[in-house]
């Protein structure tokens, strides 16, 4: 957009008067018409310097008076259309009072006044857009837009230094539409005026303050005396306060005053002064504690008043006395030679002005040795000092010291202090490798753990050693020891030793925990239980994991036909332990339970088996021998126990050799004529031994085959039987030990013993046989009977032998009452669960449990209930046991399982079971056949 400057009068509106209208002609420099001439051409001025040209009346050459007349003409009626619009202006007084809106300017810079051209509706539009400054009646920039389009319209500027400065801007949204100042100079300043003329709306004005800012003087700065600083502040203290001031005078707007280290503000207190009519501003810096970290800084005063300009600067270097930071011997720790000399450096940091050095030895300073100050001129915080020291046999062990000072610091020294020929051994610790100061490391089986051995000696190490549980472990000789693929044996107690010349040293113990997944209790990897038809057996497996909570139990059961899952229903898991029932059906089942754990870290690898077998009679004792240390003991060696839980009897039979010692067909021969004659049952125990003909003087049961006896009557023989006891019977044979002679009293009667002629004595064993029993023995005390006459021994016999006829009576009555009492037991309350309807589909395997529902069923018919029910209910002998001995009420079998043989019995459907094979997607099944085979044991294995 192309457009020429207008030149109006500055000293007021134009006059009426032709020669003032002539005068404006003369000065007046009107824009080229851009717009549509076609438009208002009746109402508007054509200012247009070549309208002559583009008339359709061309002027004669000699016509040269016709054309001023005619521009005459023109140039009044535009001056008549200017008079026109200050009379507008007059009519709107009330809108050049409006409040001024300030704007700073700063010199040579470009400044900004905005001037919203949006129209009241959007129906109208701008007319003309004139600029006015202070109270001058003459625009000084106009932009007329009668002609159309705003944007297109033309532009008129005064013709004077500021109107070459001007040019309006119309943004793309009218609000954005600036009049801009170029290159501001001091004349600039004053009230700008925008006037808006709308079509169809009343006129808007918009003034604005335009004010130049004045810069500030040079700050100045003082410190705390008042005194002013040109390049360097201080010293100050490090540990105590720093204060300046900073004054500025003059400036416009006011500065603003504040204190910058590098490009951070630094907080101080600002005010303002009056001094001698002219305001100053003021701001103080204090800093509490001068720290290390000011020294040498450059702090910086500004003032600055707006952003227009650049701030007033003034900074100062600050100078501050540094205490010593660190001192310390720099020669190495090496042993001295006495007589030799030796120069020990030693070097001081941060100190300023340079530290002073001085050095002790045991607390006293060294005056006759050589030092050697240098100070870093390059770096003033460093200080070295040189001490040649010779030292003696005296020195060793002395405390060797260097201090450092600033004299400037009270109580600022410190120190660093050797030991002049120290040696000692190793102090050694043990962590793991990652520094985790833990004195437990967890570790589950499979990872790998790395130990660090940590030692401090002088002289060095020279070798290490590991040791787990205070065992030396081979081959670990360096101060890192991997164990790798950690297994539950690498549990323990881990400590690590470090060699010098000076002696070994062994460090304080790490705890390595090895969690592992479940495994069998020791000892119950595979265990053996006998089982008696139809009497429930509670099967129990335990196990070792860590860690031992959130142990989870499942059971397989194996026969000879399938593997399958028991239901977690039928499981009773307790911590480490879980039981399972089971009732064996028939005397001859052979069947495999399989015990499985898991916890967080894994499942069990290998199942715990527990086969269950038919029951027998437990093995004899073993390796029966006599001893007398304080009492006279029989001890003996247990056998098998036959699959149930076994007792120990001891018979002590007086008189002549009741036991030939004949083979197992004598024995049993002999046993069933005994039991004939006092009526035991086959499968009932005998109190007295088998092989005799008059009772046992007395019996002893204990759990072990081991038995003290005290209550033998001195000069006499006897003859000891021992057998173990069971559920299904008693040992046959039993073992002998026969010809025993007591010499002497053993110790005091024990009232713990059933003996009718309780006499304690000294035993000789002399001879004898039996089956695990001594062939023969050499006497256990004088080796000889030590009697007192025929009289007396007579009397002896008279008296045992009324002692055995009365024990036989006794006995007799007791066994026979006990037999009646127990055939006359009720049978075991019959099954409370019926489970009818979780009955397998598989009738050709053989049930692990007899359904009650079945003998409901039976219960109308009579005959097969009854049958049924005597299949179920378990003989008198099984409950009672035989000959009148009592039975305990359920008997531990080894292994961890417990057998109950006695007491009411839970029967417990077949839907204890599935027959199926078990599903490797159900975490509480095991693995299938495939993976694990089960044994079927021999029926006659023990």
């Amino acid at each position: 957009m192309t457009a020429m400057q207008l030149l109006l009068p500055t000293s007021g509106m134009p006059t009426n008067t032709l020669e003032t209208e002539t005068t404006a002609m003369q000065t007046t420099y009107w824009p080229r018409q851009t717009g549509n001439s076609k438009s208002k051409s009746n109402t508007k001025c054509k200012c247009n310097m070549n309208t002559h040209r583009k008339s359709r009346t061309r002027c004669p050459d000699n016509g040269k008076t016709i054309w001023a007349v005619g521009f005459t003409l023109v140039l009044l009626t535009c001056l008549q259309q200017l008079k026109s619009v200050s009379a507008d202006e007059e009519s709107q007084d009330f809108q050049k009072n409006i409040p001024a809106r300030l704007v700073w300017a700063a010199l040579g810079k470009t400044v900004e006044l905005p001037c919203d051209l949006t129209p009241p509706t959007s129906q109208d539009s701008v007319k003309l857009l004139l600029w006015f400054k202070d109270t001058t009646g003459i625009p000084l920039y106009s932009l007329d837009s009668r002609g159309g389009n705003v944007k297109l319209a033309p532009h008129a500027a005064i013709a004077s230094d500021l109107g070459q400065r001007l040019f309006f801007s119309i943004g793309d949204n009218p609000k954005d539409s600036r009049l801009q100042i170029n290159d501001v100079k001091p004349e600039d300043g004053g009230v700008y005026r925008c006037r808006v003329d709308f079509f169809n709306s009343p006129t808007r004005n918009f003034r604005h303050n335009l004010t130049l800012v004045v810069p500030p003087e040079e700050p100045r700065i003082f410190d705390a005396q008042g005194k002013e600083i040109s390049q360097m502040a201080g010293p100050f203290r490090e540990g105590y306060e720093l204060f300046l001031c900073c004054q500025v005078r003059g400036g416009r707007p006011p500065p603003k005053v504040t204190w910058w280290r590098d490009d951070t503000e630094l907080i101080g207190t600002s005010h303002t002064s009056v001094e001698e009519g002219a305001t100053v501003m003021v701001n103080q810096l204090l800093i509490g504690t001068t720290t290390r970290d000011f020294y040498g800084i450059r702090i910086e005063c500004r003032a600055q008043g707006t952003r227009l300009v650049d701030p007033v600067r003034k900074d100062v270097t600050v100078q501050v006395y540094l205490k010593p930071v660190r001192v310390k011997i720099a020669t190495p720790n090496e042993l001295l030679t006495a007589g030799q000399p030796m120069p020990i450096r030693c070097e001081s940091w941060g100190s300023y002005p340079a530290a002073k050095i001085t050095w002790l030895l045991d607390g006293e300073p060294i005056r006759n040795a050589e030092v050697t100050v240098h100070s870093d001129k390059e770096d003033g915080n460093i200080t070295t000092s040189i001490l040649t020291l010779k030292v003696t046999s005296e020195n060793d062990n002395a405390e060797l010291t260097c201090r450092a000072t600033n004299p400037w610091f009270s109580g600022g020294a410190i120190e660093d202090k050797r030991i002049i020929r120290v040696a000692y051994p190793p102090t050694v610790s043990v962590h793991l490798a990652n520094e985790d100061p833990s004195r437990l490391v967890t570790r589950a089986e499979g990872q790998n753990v790395t130990f660090k051995c940590r030692a401090d000696a002088r002289p060095p190490v020279t070798s290490y050693s590991w040791f787990k549980n205070g065992m030396r472990m081979s081959g670990e000789s360096t101060e890192i020891m991997h164990l790798t693929q950690l297994e539950r044996e690498c549990a323990g107690a881990y400590a690590c030793g470090a060699t010098n010349t000076e002696g070994e040293t062994r460090s304080s113990s790490l705890t390595l925990k090895v969690q592992f997944s479940p495994r069998c209790k020791s000892g119950t990897e595979q265990t053996s239980i006998g089982a008696v038809s139809l009497h429930s057996i509670l099967v129990k497996c335990e196990v070792d994991a860590d860690p031992p909570d959130s142990v989870r139990f499942s059971w397989t059961y194996n026969n000879t036909r399938n593997v399958s899952p028991v239901l977690n229903s039928r499981i009773q898991s307790n911590g480490l332990a879980s039981t399972v029932t089971y009732l064996p059906q028939t005397d001859s089942e052979l069947i495999t339970l399989a015990c499985w754990a898991s916890n967080a870290v894994g499942r069990q690898t290998t199942p715990c088996l527990v086969h269950i077998l038919p029951a027998n009679t437990p093995e004899a004792p073993k390796a029966c021998e006599l001893r007398n240390d304080t009492v006279l003991e029989v001890v003996c060696v247990a056998g098998s126990d036959g699959g149930l839980s076994q007792y120990f009897m001891l018979e002590v039979v007086g008189g002549d050799p009741l036991y030939s010692g004949d083979s197992g067909g004598s024995a049993a021969q002999g046993r069933g004529q005994f039991s004939e004659a006092i009526g035991l049952g086959d499968n009932e125990i005998s109190t007295l031994n088998d092989q005799a003909t008059s009772a046992p003087i007395f019996r002893m049961q204990e759990n072990s085959p081991q038995f003290r006896l005290n209550n033998l009557e001195p000069g006499r023989e006897y003859q000891f039987l021992v057998y173990a006891v069971n559920a299904k019977g008693r040992s046959e044979p039993p073992v002998v030990i026969e010809n025993v002679r007591v010499a002497a009293q053993l110790g005091p009667y024990d009232e713990s013993i059933l003996s009718e002629d309780p006499t304690p004595a000294e035993t000789t064993h002399h001879g004898g046989g039996g089956v695990g029993g001594s062939g023969s023995s050499s006497g256990l005390g004088t080796g000889a009977s030590t009697g007192s006459g025929p009289e007396k021994q007579s009397t002896l016999l008279i008296l045992a032998a009324v002692v055995v006829i009365g024990a036989v009576v006794v006995t007799s009555i007791i066994v026979a009452g006990i037999v009646v009492v127990c055939r006359h037991r009720p049978r075991p309350p019959e099954p409370q669960e019926v489970r009818k309807s979780m009955r397998p589909a598989r009738n050709d395997v053989p049930s692990m449990y007899i359904e009650e529902d079945e003998l409901n069923e039976l219960e109308e018919g009579g005959g097969r209930a009854a049958e049924i029910r005597a299949r179920v209910a378990p003989p008198n002998s099984h409950l009672c046991g035989g000959g009148g001995m009592p039975m305990p009420g359920g008997v531990g079998s080894s292994g961890g399982a417990i057998v109950g043989v006695a007491g009411p019995h839970h029967y417990i459907s077949e839907s204890f079971i599935q027959y199926a094979q078990p599903s490797l997607n159900d975490p509480d099944l095991i693995l299938p056949r495939g993976e694990l085979e089960f044994t079927t044991l021999d029926p006659t294995l023990k």
